[in-house]
């Protein structure tokens, strides 16, 4: 009896599932999530470095309302065509083999 190729890898995509599932199953979820570190000294006080920056200026209120997006307000039917003059002269020229074409 032979087997096919996609048997064979099926076989082995299973074996290699349950292979990964036992790994998965024998480290607690915590293991992955946490990071142990020395606990502080209670005598001890750390700076940070937001403690040490000095205090930030309020930001300007956002005022939106004169906001525009031209690139998605300024569209009428011959947008297209006006693009694609104004970017004609940025376009390289089709390479040719230097063979006059077959259909010419």
């Amino acid at each position: 009896h032979t087997r096919c190729w996609f048997e064979v890898k099926s076989e082995n995509l299973e074996r290699l599932q349950l292979e990964n599932l036992g790994i998965l199953k024998s480290f607690p979820a915590a293991s992955f999530c946490t990071k142990t570190e020395k606990p502080a000294k209670p005598g001890k006080k750390i700076k940070t470095a937001e403690a040490a920056a000095a205090p930030l200026e309020p930001e300007e209120p956002f005022d939106n309302s004169t906001y525009k997006n031209y690139q998605h307000h300024s569209y009428n039917p011959y947008t297209f065509a006006d693009l694609d003059l104004q970017m004609a002269k940025f376009r390289l020229p089709q390479p040719s083999s230097g063979k006059p074409s077959p259909r010419h």
